[in-house]
């Protein structure tokens, strides 16, 4: 019984080579962008990625999804109007090339900043892949603990709706 259940544990491990197989790679040419990406976004600045990021990339920030480039860098721009002092430290970054043809670099990072309605620093550690075809990202997917983000861009939301003049001003 037990040489039974140790085989099924292995078969169950197994995961087919030509699926799966590829080679990492952590200084090529796709990994570096991610890294000049990400100082862009730290800059407020988007001419990279405007050139390379595909005008309809499919973004996910854990469950919150968002459609096309022009609404990912509208987001970006928020998020440095709600924060300031906005820095992602301890960067990582190695690209998947498999043997299918699938490209997707993988980025680890720790995002940091300053809220802006009520003086709260975030740390938050991020994890994020980027899909790339012709030479665009496709996909971007974000991870991270959103509780304490979340709650700042909603106290952001909160002040503006306060200190906005009212339609009969």
């Amino acid at each position: 019984m037990l040489i039974i259940l140790a085989s099924f544990m292995f078969a169950a491990c197994e995961q087919p080579a030509a699926e799966n197989a590829g080679i990492i790679q952590r200084t090529d040419d796709l990994s570096a962008k991610v890294l000049d990406l990400a100082t862009e976004y730290q800059n407020n600045s988007y001419e990279l990625s405007r050139e390379l990021y595909s005008d309809t990339v499919q973004t996910r920030f854990n469950s919150t999804a968002i459609d096309g480039l022009s609404d990912l860098i509208d987001g970006w721009k928020q998020q440095h109007v709600v924060f300031s002092d906005i820095k992602m430290s301890d960067p990582y970054v190695h690209t998947n090339y498999f043997s299918n043809g699938g490209i997707w670099s993988n980025f680890w990072f720790t995002w940091s900043a300053t809220s802006n309605a009520t003086g709260n620093q975030l740390e938050i550690r991020a994890h994020f892949d980027y899909k790339w075809e012709d030479g665009k990202i496709v996909v971007s997917q974000g991870f991270f603990a959103d509780e304490e983000f979340n709650k700042e861009m909603a106290a952001a939301m909160t002040c503006l709706l306060y200190t906005s003049p009212s339609p009969r001003d």
